[in-house]
């Protein structure tokens, strides 16, 4: 046995351990890979790895022992990955392949030859570039069949996105309160654009450098780290807080984390029904409260007055992404009629609202949507609407006069801003899992050292091109540890003030819990530092007395894609004086998820977006609102980054840190304090408390990283 051999096998034991120690065959079918495919013991245990996780659950679990059958399901599954990078460098002469001197290029395997000697798949691929090919020398020196930098390449081409010709300006709610800040109509980014020819540069309009010379690098990225738009503009920016080794603030959470690590999956049919039955009594009873009334109806009731009641709106499957107004079905509860649907009819210019936003004169229903409406059903088998009841916004958080004096006057703050910073992921792009987005973000934070710094998911994206193609040499938790632990270590170390907070999303590979409601990260396994708080997801907290309720679910969007709105008269107009309200897309979004009372009142989810959120039906409750409004509602998105006040809730979307191969946005949020002689002062009429009032004496900033 030569020196060679003895290498490999120690190598192969060092990283598959007995499953080839004990097992001569299984040894000597490894060693053929490795000698066969050019592979070292690493790169087969990588490729095992990834074949791994290719495979269901289940049968994951009976391959996770490397036996010979599983070997040679390997085997098959390395040659079949060698032979598409084969059938990809053939077709490269259209990215300079090299094509050695004295003769054509040999053949792959199962490749029909073209004209000029190119490879193609019953003429599939003529159209398509690939990698260019090793020189003969290189391939004569024993060298893969293919690079390393083309075995691992990522990168494909990105359809180009629109700009809308700069920032828009931040735009304020008009209905409660009425703010000095003009509204200004928000505009979203998405556009239908044609997807990139193979032809095309993978390059989109905005990466591209201002010579046209090819792709921008993220450390060349144009404009780093500047404002894109201001809410409350009139108030100071942030400053740098003074360098402390204690937190200015106090981090409290509203509910057990532990109540999140449930076992998903396990779900009854019967739990699911009595879960989304109390979801509608609940609303109903918070109906009667709102609005006096002293009873509710059942719509299949054939009858000739006017009822009220409440149900859950339902759409059938369509062969398009959204439902009209004319097939939505109305389901009620078991107790108010039991749990039976009816077809629901909004009569053209004959519908009102009560309670919505002054001016407004439309109304948006979507699946899983709860309403209540007024109307009858005369037997034509649907019910007529008449009149559409929209629930009041909640009740803003109060406190006691003398606790917000301590928290933003005592020894700690001084009367100083609460700075936070939120970021939203993915924090790298998608050519690599270097992380220098998340490196530029802690940078800042660094510099600038908030009180909080609140970093949502995905941390380690399952959708990310290199992990999907299989082309990662590390593992995920090491990926986690390395990029992220680290980093958040040397900022911890550096700025021992700042809170840290992590909240995951459903796209993290990282996550041993898959389902929304979500649990918290695992922060003794990832080697977090102590400064760093893992939160569920979604979750409410409190910074000192400012209420966050915080979700990575992009609901937003989700909503956008759902949302049926139907026009309605307003039931108590306002005057003509009254100023205009401009309409404002991202408020009512936002306004759906306040009044509903939950991180996710969309039901069922979407089937084109079920791989983004794996709805846990039974553990609805985790997913609802308090009875009391946020202070501030975070809600990342893919659409456009805005900062807004809806009914006296500061709303931002930071969106994404990073988007593909470009450079993306977060927000800087100074919460200032109130003044210090109206805290002082005697109460009036015996009122201890007061409302806090975040959307007023808050600044939020988007800035591009």
């Amino acid at each position: 046995m030569s020196a060679d051999d003895k290498k490999l096998r120690a190598e192969l034991v060092d990283h598959f351990h007995s499953a080839v120690e004990d097992h001569e065959d299984v040894m000597a079918e490894c060693l053929a890979m490795l000698r066969l495919y050019n592979l070292t013991p690493a790169d087969l245990f990588f490729k095992y790895e990834a074949f791994l996780m290719s495979r269901p659950s289940g049968l994951r679990a009976k391959m996770s022992v490397l036996t010979l059958p599983v070997a040679r399901q390997l085997r098959t599954e390395v040659a079949r990955e060698q032979q598409a990078q084969a059938v990809s460098s053939s077709t490269s002469a259209m990215s300079g392949v090299a094509v050695p001197r004295g003769g054509e290029v040999k053949g792959s395997v199962g490749v029909k030859r073209g004209r000029n000697g190119h490879g193609d798949l019953g003429g599939l691929l003529s159209s398509l570039s690939g990698v260019a090919s090793p020189s003969p020398s290189a391939a004569r020196n024993g060298s893969p069949m293919l690079p390393k930098s083309a075995q691992f390449d990522t990168s494909f081409a990105t359809p180009s996105r629109p700009t809308n010709g700069g920032p828009s300006g931040p735009s304020a709610s008009q209905y409660r309160p009425s703010l000095n800040t003009s509204a200004s109509s928000l505009q979203t980014p998405l556009a239908r654009s044609n997807i990139a020819s193979p032809l095309s540069s993978p390059v989109s309009a905005d990466e591209a450098s201002p010579g046209g010379d090819g792709p921008q690098s993220f450390r060349n990225r144009h404009q780093p780290h500047s404002l894109v738009e201001t809410l409350n503009p009139h108030l100071p920016a942030s400053v740098p807080n003074r360098p402390s080794g204690r937190p200015r603030t106090i981090l409290r959470t509203l509910e057990d984390p532990q109540d999140w690590n449930y076992r998903y999956m396990f779900e009854k049919v019967s739990q699911r029904s009595e879960a989304l039955d109390e979801q509608i009594d609940t609303f109903g009873d918070n109906i009667r409260a709102d609005y006096g009334l002293e009873e509710l109806g059942d719509p299949h009731f054939v009858s000739d007055e006017a009822i009220y009641t409440v149900g859950r709106i339902l759409a059938p499957p369509t062969d398009t992404t959204k439902a009209s107004a004319s097939s939505l079905f109305l389901e009620s509860s078991r107790l108010l009629g039991s749990g039976k649907r009816i077809a629901l009819r909004f009569p053209p210019g004959e519908v009102i609202m009560k309670g919505g936003p002054p001016g407004v004169k439309t109304f948006g229903v979507f699946p899983g949507c709860l309403v209540c409406v007024k109307g009858k059903n005369g037997g034509g088998g649907f019910f007529a609407v008449e009149e559409v009841v929209v629930a009041q916004p909640s009740y803003m958080n109060r406190t006691d006069k003398k606790d917000l004096l301590k928290f933003q006057h005592g020894d700690k703050t001084r009367g100083e801003p609460v700075n936070l910073t939120v970021a939203a992921g993915p924090f790298s792009l998608d050519d690599d899992l270097s992380y220098e987005p998340l490196q530029a973000l802690l940078d800042v934070a660094e510099r600038e050292r908030p009180d909080v710094l609140i970093l949502l998911g995905p941390f380690v994206d399952a959708h990310h091109p290199m992990i999907v193609s299989g082309s990662i040499t590390r593992s995920v938790t090491d990926i986690f540890r390395s990029e992220i632990s680290t980093r958040l270590e040397r900022l911890s170390l550096a700025s021992p003030a700042t809170r840290i907070i992590l909240v995951p999303s459903i796209r993290d590979i990282i996550s041993q819990h898959v389902a929304l409601p979500q649990a918290a990260l695992d922060k003794e396994a990832f080697g977090l530092p102590p400064r760093v708080s893992c939160l569920p997801n979604p979750c409410t907290l409190e910074i000192n007395e400012i209420s966050i309720a915080i979700t990575t679910a992009d609901i937003l969007f989700h909503l956008r894609s759902q949302e049926v709105t139907q026009r309605v008269e307003e039931a108590d107009p306002q005057p003509p004086s009254a100023s205009p309200v401009t309409k404002d897309a991202m408020a009512s979004l936002v306004r759906h998820v306040l009044g509903q009372r939950s991180f996710y009142p969309l039901f069922p989810v979407p089937e084109n977006m079920a791989g983004e959120v794996n709805l846990d039906v039974t553990h609805q409750k985790l997913l609802r609102l308090d009875d009391t409004a946020p202070d501030l509602l975070i809600l990342p998105s893919k659409l456009k980054h805005f900062s807004k006040v809806v009914d006296s809730t500061l709303v931002v979307n930071p969106a994404f840190l990073s988007r593909a191969r470009t450079a993306g946005t977060f927000a800087k949020i100074s919460v200032h304090a109130m003044d210090r002689d109206m805290l002082e002062a005697p109460a009036e009429d015996g009122e201890e408390q007061l409302e806090h009032g975040v959307f007023e004496r808050a600044r939020a900033e988007i800035w591009k990283i």
